[in-house]
C-alpha cells in the first residue's frame, strides 16, 4: 500500500496490520574512559543535565540495594503534576531549588511546580502565531528551556524565544526570529553557554526547525541578559552564511574542506531550499568554547531533485560559540537519499588511555550515534573519525553501507555486481527493505553516558522501510518533501526498539535489551548504576547498567516521549521524573495506536483530562 506524504493533514488511520502516520505507514509481525565529565546533583538545568548533555546524575540515594525488587518496588509515586495540554511532551523539565519547570507542546505554556505541595506556583502563557501550528514537521512538540541565571529561556513554535524570570513567572524579553509563513518554526531545546568572548555574559543557542518547508536551517545565539541577536550561522550556502573563517576553519577530510561546497554541492540555486535544519540538542565543550550539533536532510527529500552532496545536510558541525564560526564540519551521509540526518546528539568526553592514529593520540574525543547505523567517536578538534562501528542488534540491520573509511572519512555503499548502489533511492522506483529505516537506528531520543561505567546507553530502533522518489514543486511556505514511505519490523526479531549498553573504547556493544515496543524518550543514568527510560507501551522502567536487568517497572497513563531526569527534592533527597503524554506521531507507535491522553491529533491542545503529566519517583519512607 502507498501513502503519500501530505504534512497539512495531521491524521492516521489504521489497516489491517498497517499503521498510517501522517503519511509515513509502519508495518509490522506481532579505550579506557576518563571520568573528567561530570553530571548533575541537586539540580537539572539544561536538557542534558550538564552543557556536555551526558544524562548523568550524580546522585546515588536510589541505587540497586535501595530500588527494592520487582515484586515489592521502594520507588514510589510522589507526584503526577499535570499540565493541561495534550500532545507530546518532549524533552525534560527544569528543577532549580525547590522548583520544577515544565514548557508544554503548543502552545508552549510554561508552569512552575513548587516541589514541597506539588502545587503550582506560576503558569506564563505566551503569545504564540497559531500559523506555525500548520506548517511544523513532526508533532507540535517543545524539546525544552535552559536556566541561568534568574532566566528561563526556551523556544515558541513561531520562531520566538522568551525568557522568564523564575520567580515571578513575569516576561523579561521576547525575541522574534522569523517568520513562520516562510516555513520555519523552532521546536528544539536551547542552551545557554558562557559568552567566552564577553566574561560574565552568556549565550543562548538555538536552532531552527522545517528542514520539510523548503528553507535552509540556520543557528543563532542570542544575548542571554538582552535578547538581542549576537551572530546568526546558515547550514546551506555561501562560506560567509556557514561562518568558515579559512583561517580557522580545519576539517580533517578533503570531502569537507571549504570553498562555498554550501552552494556548490547544489545543482543551480537549491541551496536556498536546503533543508539541513538543526532541531535535535545541542551540547557544549567549555574547554574549548565548541558547540556541536548535527543537522537534518537535506531539502528536498526526493533526492533526483537535488544532485550532489548537499553540503551541509546530514554532517556534524563543531562551531566557536562566543564568535560562531565553524572550527570543523563531517558530512556524515553525503547526498542523503534517505532521510538519515545527523540530527542525533553528539556528546563530548575524555580519554583516560587515548586513541592512537597516523595524526597522533587523541583524548578529547566527541560521540555520536547517527541514524544511519554507525557510532561516531571523533576528535572534537579536528573531526577526525576514529572509529565508526554499526551499533545495530545483527549485520542486515545495516545494508545501505559496508562500513565508514577512516582514510577519506566516506561511507563505502553497497554495490550490485554492476557497480550501482543497491539501496540508493529514485524517482518514480521503490527501493525495498532499506535498513535501518527514516526513524533511524537511532534517532533524536537522546543516549546517557555514565562516567562511572564508562559507557553510553543508547536508545535504537528495529526498522527498516520500502522507499520511493516522488516529483515535488517548489512553493514558498508550503511543505517540500517528494517522497513515499513504509516503516515495517527490521531483520533483528520480533522487537521494535532495543537499549544498548556501549562500550566507547572497544566500539562494541556491552549488553543489549530487546524491547518490544520503541523507545521513543531518552535515557537518564545515575550514580547509583542505575538507568531510566520509558517505552511506548506505557511503561517506565529502571535497568542495572552493569548487565542491564530490569529492577524496577511502572505503569504510566500515558506513554513517554521524554528523558527522565534526576535531582534533590525539597527534603534533600533523590527524586527521579519523566514526562508522559504523547502526540499523534508517537501515539501511532503505541499498542494502541493512538494519542494520549486526549482526542486524536495534538490539535486538541486544551485538555479536559488534565493534558500530559510530570511524574516524579522517590524512595519510600
Amino acid at each position: 500500500m502507498k501513502v503519500k506524504k501530505n504534512y497539512l493533514q495531521h491524521s492516521y488511520s489504521i489497516r489491517t496490520g498497517l499503521l498510517r502516520i501522517f503519511g509515513f505507514s509502519l508495518l509490522w509481525t506481532g579505550a579506557a574512559l576518563a571520568t573528567g565529565n561530570t553530571g548533575t546533583t541537586a539540580e537539572w538545568t539544561s536538557h542534558g543535565g550538564n552543557l556536555e548533555g551526558t544524562h548523568y546524575s550524580e546522585l546515588s540515594d536510589i541505587n540497586l540495594n535501595t530500588i527494592g525488587t520487582l515484586a515489592q518496588p521502594k520507588l514510589i509515586q510522589e507526584f503526577a503534576l499535570q499540565t493541561g495540554v495534550n500532545g507530546s511532551h518532549m524533552g525534560t523539565p527544569l528543577v532549580v531549588g525547590s522548583t520544577l519547570y515544565v514548557v508544554t507542546p503548543f502552545p508552549n505554556v510554561l508552569t512552575a511546580y513548587d516541589l514541597s505541595t506539588g502545587k503550582t506556583k506560576w503558569t506564563y502563557t505566551p503569545t504564540v502565531n497559531r500559523y506555525a501550528f500548520g506548517v511544523n514537521c513532526c508533532d507540535t512538540v517543545n524539546r525544552g528551556p535552559s536556566y541561568a541565571n534568574g532566566l528561563v529561556v526556551y523556544n515558541t513554535l513561531d520562531d520566538t524565544t522568551v525568557a522568564v524570570n523564575a520567580l515571578t513567572g513575569k516576561q523579561v524579553w521576547r525575541t522574534t526570529l522569523a517568520d513562520p509563513h516562510t516555513g520555519v518554526t523552532t521546536n528544539g531545546a536551547t542552551l545557554i553557554v558562557p559568552n567566552q568572548a564577553k566574561p560574565g555574559s552568556s549565550l543562548v543557542i538555538l536552532g531552527s526547525s522545517s528542514g520539510e518547508m523548503g528553507v535552509r536551517g540556520w543557528v543563532k545565539a542570542l544575548d542571554l541578559a538582552t535578547g538581542a541577536l549576537v551572530w546568526t550561522a546558515y547550514t546551506t550556502g555561501s562560506d560567509k552564511d556557514v561562518m568558515i573563517n579559512p583561517n580557522t576553519y580545519q576539517s580533517f577530510y578533503a570531502k569537507d574542506k571549504a570553498g562555498d561546497q554550501g552552494i556548490s554541492s547544489w545543482e543551480t540555486n537549491k541551496w536556498q531550499q536546503g533543508g539541513s535544519s538543526v532541531w535535535g540538542y545541542i551540547t557544549y565543550d567549555a574547554t574549548n568554547d565548541l558547540l556541536f550539533y548535527g543537522t537534518s536532510q537535506p531539502g528536498v527529500w526526493n533526492a533526483d531533485q537535488r544532485p550532489g552532496d548537499n553540503k551541509w545536510g546530514a554532517s556534524v558541525f563543531a562551531r566557536k560559540a562566543s564568535t560562531g564560526e565553524a572550527r570543523w564540519i563531517y558530512q556524515v551521509t553525503p547526498h542523503d537519499q534517505w532521510d538519515y540526518d545527523s540530527v542525533s546528539e553528539s556528546t563530548p568526553i575524555d580519554l583516560a588511555t587515548p586513541i592512537t592514529t597516523a595524526s597522533g593520540s587523541h583524548s578529547q574525543v566527541l560521540v555520536h550515534f547517527d541514524k544511519n547505523g554507525f557510532a561516531y567517536t571523533f576528535d572534537r578538534l579536528t573531526g577526525e573519525v576514529l572509529s565508526a562501528p554499526r551499533f545495530g542488534a545483527v549485520p542486515a540491520a545495516i545494508n545501505w553501507a559496508d562500513h565508514i573509511d577512516l582514510i577519506t572519512g566516506l561511507p563505502v555503499l553497497n554495490l550490485d555486481s554492476n557497480g550501482n548502489p543497491v539501496k540508493a533511492t529514485h524517482q518514480g522506483a521503490v527501493t525495498q527493505n532499506i535498513c535501518p529505516s527514516a526513524m533511524g537506528m537511532k534517532g533524536w531520543e537522546p543516549s546517557a553516558y555514565s562516567p562511572k561505567t564508562h559507557t553510553f546507553f543508547v536508545p535504537t530502533f528495529n526498522l527498516c522501510m520500502d522507499y520511493e522518489g516522488l516529483k515535488a514543486e517548489y512553493v514558498a511556505g508550503a511543505p517540500y518533501m517528494g517522497m513515499d514511505m513504509a516503516v515495517k519490523l527490521g531483520p533483528a526479531g520480533q522487537f521494535m526498539g532495543e537499549m544498548v549498553a556501549w562500550d566507547v573504547a572497544t566500539g562494541s556493544r556491552k549488553w543489549a535489551i530487546p524491547e518490544p515496543a520503541p523507545v521513543y524518550g531518552g535515557v537518564l543514568a545515575t550514580a547509583g548504576n542505575l538507568i531510566f527510560y520509558g517505552t511506548l507501551d506505557n511503561t517506565f522502567k529502571a535497568r542495572n547498567a552493569d548487565t542491564g536487568a530490569l529492577v524496577f517497572t511502572t505503569a504510566l497513563e500515558c506513554s513517554t516521549v521524554g528523558s527522565p531526569i534526576s535531582f534533590k527534592g525539597a527534603d534533600g533527597k533523590q527524586r527521579v521524573a519523566v514526562f508522559s503524554g504523547v502526540g499523534w506521531l508517537a501515539g501511532g507507535f503505541t499498542a494502541t495506536g493512538k494519542p494520549c491522553p486526549g482526542r486524536t491529533g495534538s490539535e486538541t491542545t486544551t485538555a479536559t483530562n488534565g493534558g500530559g503529566r510530570v511524574h516524579v519517583y522517590k524512595l519510600a519512607p
